[in-house]
């Protein structure tokens, strides 16, 4: 494994309607953006074999966080990064009336 290790969730609904959460563990990727897109490829690999299409992934309620190794090799998660592809930006959100 590299440095670069993310944790991302997602949220599905079951068949019957129960919502469940999937971790995926996603190594050497760059940045949040990739390893969400690698995840979520993960997970739909994972529901095509046996079967499960229970539902489509939640997108707009994942979880992204960096793997972090400490020196004694104690492991934990950052705080959830923020995902820019389901936030607006800014400059999106702000209305043209302030501008000259």
């Amino acid at each position: 494994m590299s440095d670069n290790k993310w944790m991302v969730g997602f949220r599905r609904r079951s068949g019957v309607g129960v919502i469940i959460e999937h971790f995926y563990l996603v190594d050497g990727v760059s940045d949040s953006a990739e390893a969400r897109r690698a995840a979520a490829r993960m997970a739909e690999f994972e529901s095509e074999p046996a079967g499960r299409r229970g539902g489509e992934l939640d997108v707009q309620r994942v979880q992204v966080q960096r793997v972090i190794s400490g020196l004694l090799g104690h492991v934990s998660l950052s705080a959830p990064v923020a995902d820019r592809m389901a936030m607006p930006s800014a400059c999106s959100v702000m209305s043209p009336a302030g501008v000259a």
